[in-house]
């Protein structure tokens, strides 16, 4: 079973059990499966650019390659920003005790990029934040699954159905000023190269 969630809240810990929320688990799916005149299931596959190699489903997660064509080791790659600096491995938070902070403005949660969201079941929660989201109130905390190079950001909220987390990055709208120019397009110039003569 995989670790949960623990976090402190005024000098009390609490742990939570995860239950990860999909829309497949709320409203069910159904899948379309294409076959062949059989009714065999067809597989899914794809040519390369010079239609010599045929790419089935994973084929294309077995390395990575260079642009000479060369394949590169995973533990050769390494993440970096936008300035070309070399990022830092972030470990998962899940079974480390992470502070809480809040609680916080709920609007904060309307900027959220969300990736995720789980549904905590309690294995012993401290009355004291127990009663802070029974009232309402939302708190963040740092949040990594499993480790990676950007830490994501999960808020704990609570309804009449019970506790939850959404996870995601902060991803704020660009607002502008009364009377400001519009942003640039940047699909303007794409458009601009179009010659609708030659349709």
């Amino acid at each position: 079973m995989a670790k949960g969630i623990v976090v402190t809240y005024a000098g009390a810990e609490t742990s939570f059990a995860l239950e990860k929320l999909e829309r497949a688990k709320l409203y069910g799916y159904r899948r379309r499966i294409a076959v062949d005149a059989d009714g065999r299931p067809c597989t899914r596959a794809a040519l390369t650019e010079d239609g010599e190699v045929l790419l089935r489903s994973g084929m294309t997660a077995q390395g990575y390659f260079d642009p000479e064509g060369r394949q590169v080791e995973t533990s050769a790659l390494t993440a970096i920003d936008a300035a070309g600096n070399a990022l830092s491995l972030s470990p998962s938070t899940l079974g480390v005790a992470q502070p809480l902070e809040g609680p916080v403005d709920p609007r904060e949660v309307l900027d959220l990029a969300i990736s995720s969201v789980y549904r905590l079941v309690p294995e012993g929660i401290a009355p004291g934040l127990a009663e802070e989201l029974s009232a309402g109130h939302v708190f963040r905390a740092p949040f990594n699954y499993r480790p990676d190079y950007q830490r994501e950001i999960a808020y704990l909220v609570q309804n009449d159905t019970g506790i939850f987390v959404l996870v995601g990055l902060p991803a704020p709208p660009p607002w502008l000023s009364p009377n400001a120019p519009p942003p640039a397009d940047d699909t303007a110039a794409d458009d601009a190269e179009l010659d609708f003569e030659m349709f």
